[in-house]
């Protein structure tokens, strides 16, 4: 299941996520930074394309229970690259942790990462 629009992606992601300890601590990061990127993805297209396409990505990887690819690796990094470039200096602390877990989630499937 291909899930193509941020918002359907952006809902399946909210619903896996709500229901772990760590889902919902990276649940909390997005909402301290959710208005920095949103701005980020208004001023750059690219950062809202490489949103959009991790987001779809993850979704999909986590409806289909599928290991974290190479590929939604990635696309997460893509994202979290660009933060880091043109963030704020929280935003950019936040990235630091978030960069680990991704690395370290190569391989898994998302329910394994989220259980922690």
């Amino acid at each position: 299941m291909f899930v193509p629009r941020q918002q359907d992606a952006s809902r399946v992601l909210h619903e896996k996520l709500s229901t772990t300890r760590v889902g919902l601590r990276w649940e909390r990061i997005l909402r301290t930074h959710e208005r920095e990127v949103d701005a980020l993805m208004v001023v750059h297209p690219d950062v809202h394309r490489h949103v959009s396409e991790a987001l779809a990505h993850l979704a999909e990887v986590g409806v289909t229970c599928r290991a974290l690819d190479d590929t939604t690796i990635a696309l997460a990094t893509a994202v979290l690259d660009d933060l880091q470039r043109l963030g704020s200096f929280e935003l950019k602390a936040a990235v630091v942790g978030l960069r680990e877990e991704i690395a370290l989630a190569r391989g898994r499937s998302l329910d394994d990462v989220l259980a922690g």
